[in-house]
C-alpha cells in the first residue's frame, strides 16, 4: 500500500547511513528530533551521558556522538535506548509519521 511504501522510505531515510559526500545540515537532519528527545529523556531521568553510556555498554564518546549527530542513530540503538529509558519510541520521535516508520521497520525486522 501507499502508506507502507511511505513508511519504508521514511525509515530508510531515518536509519540508513548518510552518503559520505553529503554533509547533513541541522534542518535537513531527520534524526534531530530523535536526538533532542534522547537528551530530554536522559536529563528527566537524571542521567549523565557517562551513566547512560555505561548502562548501554558503550563508551561515553560513542553516546555523545549519538546525541550530537556525529554518529547516526541505528535502529538497534533506538530500541536499546527506549528500553533503557523505559519509554515508547513515539515519546522520542514526537512525530506520528516517524513513529509509523519505526513501527513499520520494527515489524519488518521482526518478520525476518
Amino acid at each position: 500500500s501507499q502508506s507502507a511504501r511511505r513508511a519504508t522510505q521514511l525509515s530508510a531515510r531515518l536509519f540508513s547511513s548518510p552518503r559520505e559526500d553529503t554533509v547533513v545540515r541541522q534542518r535537513d537532519d531527520p534524526q534531530a528530533c530523535i536526538r533532542a528527545g534522547l537528551r530530554r529523556r536522559r536529563r528527566t531521568l537524571g542521567l549523565t551521558q557517562e551513566s547512560a553510556a555505561r548502562l548501554l555498554g558503550m563508551k561515553r564518546l560513542s553516546y555523545h556522538r549519538i546525541e550530537t549527530g556525529a554518529r547516526r542513530i541505528r535502529f538497534a540503538d533506538l530500541a536499546a535506548l527506549c528500553e533503557l529509558y523505559q519509554c515508547d519510541p513515539v515519546e522520542l520521535l514526537q512525530d506520528s509519521r516517524l513513529a509509523a516508520a519505526y513501527a513499520h521497520a520494527a515489524g519488518t525486522i521482526a518478520s525476518r
